[in-house]
């Protein structure tokens, strides 16, 4: 008996928190008559805001990424490991590298961003995003200072939450080399509050910690070039820095340009409060790719948040029945890392610091990992997979992979 054709198909391009989301909603409540097919170039995710724990000693690799395979088959979606390089939203096709095209009645986008480029000289500084190419450079440059025993500064050039955490990751990381005085760790910041967009309190306690972990904090200082020999400001001041590492603002990739889909001025999808493509109804763009009225912060929380309404609209859209605009949750509390012992907790004009708040941090992490992690799979595949197995194909979900010439 043969089965009847699936009606209507929905790609998703990307593995960023958002699409993480709406598949974790998927897997508990599918769409009926629905082929859903996530699209990416790599087979884990990595949870970003569990990065700078993972630096400092609190998590193992595996602690912070998630198997996308294994959440696809939970999902009952297809996944594919390509790379998405054009889209065309007047034919709904997918241009993918070493695999077939793809077509789509819906469109999701969640491709992140990278780091900031535009920096003269960036050439010369390793990109934090995307995050699973900076976590293989982390643990070549800390087995090189443990081998090398040579000084070296390290500068890290954003003084965002992001910019912050990666300082202080670093400096707990690297204890006996940075107290001895042989590593030193520099924070560059144009702005002049670090970390930027908190409260004084919060901005106090996070001097006082820089402080004890003798992390070097620069305010006020823009960079206007990147050198072999250190950073340039744009009155002229210098820093030596053998090693900078760009936490700034992300910028869009650039092909997203290319395919006609309505972006702003830095390259980011324009999207409605519906989270639908402006000019491209059937597109929907979350994350730090979507480029809102509103200004939203490009974080892991909103974009998860984001992938709630993203589920919501799309299961709406399928059925064509009305859409949610987008509600941005009030974030009433903040928690920054401060290394692999302590954090600190911003509520309103209020801040602390002390462990708790590390072990409230690392629990809200945990639970979000979990929550994916222990999706249950369908019945046929359960005594067959593993977390690692990305191979297995199931009549509901298929993994293809790029051919290796191209990996």
């Amino acid at each position: 008996m043969h089965k009847q054709p699936l009606s209507q198909d929905v790609v998703l391009i990307g593995g960023g928190h958002g699409h993480l989301e709406l598949l974790r909603r998927w897997a508990i409540n599918p769409v009926a008559d629905v082929r859903l097919t996530l699209v990416s170039s790599q087979v884990v995710s990595t949870y970003s805001p569990m990065m700078p724990g993972m630096i400092a000693g609190q998590y193992s690799l595996s602690d912070i990424h998630i198997d996308l395979a294994r959440l696809c088959r939970a999902a009952g979606a297809r996944f594919i490991q390509a790379c998405a390089h054009n889209i065309d939203p007047e034919q709904n096709r997918v241009s993918l590298l070493g695999q077939p095209d793809l077509s789509f009645d819906f469109l999701s986008l969640a491709v992140g961003a990278t780091s900031c480029h535009r920096i003269p000289g960036a050439e010369h500084a390793i990109p934090v995003k995307p995050i699973g190419q900076f976590l293989r450079y982390w643990e070549q440059l800390r087995q090189q200072i443990s081998s090398e025993r040579r000084p070296l500064k390290l500068g890290v050039i954003g003084g965002g939450a992001g910019g912050f955490e990666l300082a202080m990751a670093m400096a707990s990381a690297l204890e006996e080399p940075v107290y001895s005085g042989r590593v030193e760790i520099h924070l560059v910041h144009a702005g002049n509050k670090t970390p930027a967009g908190y409260p004084l309190l919060a901005r106090q306690l996070a001097a006082r910690e820089m402080g004890r972990l003798k992390v070097y904090s620069h305010n006020r200082w823009r960079v206007a070039e990147i050198t072999a020999r250190g950073i340039y400001s744009d009155e002229g001041r210098f820093i030596p820095i053998d090693k900078a590492l760009l936490c700034t603002e992300p910028t869009a990739p650039p092909w997203l340009t290319q395919t006609g889909i309505a972006v702003d001025e830095r390259g980011f999808v324009q999207v409605d409060d519906d989270l639908r493509s402006h000019s491209h109804p059937h597109i929907f763009a979350v994350g730090d790719i979507a480029s809102t009225s509103r200004q939203l912060p490009k974080s892991a929380a909103e974009a998860c948040n984001q992938g709630a309404t993203l589920f919501h609209n799309l299961c709406a859209a399928l059925r064509a029945q009305p859409l949610k605009p987008y509600r941005p949750r009030r974030q009433w509390l903040r928690l920054l890392s401060c290394g692999s012992s302590g954090a600190i907790a911003a509520c309103g004009g209020l801040a602390a610091a002390g462990p708790a708040f590390a072990h409230c941090k690392e629990f809200l992490e945990r639970r979000f990992i979990n929550r994916i992690s222990q999706l249950s799979l369908p019945r046929t595949e359960e005594a067959d997979a593993a977390p690692s197995d990305v191979a297995t194909n199931a009549p509901t979900t298929a993994v293809q992979k790029e051919p290796s010439a191209t990996n």
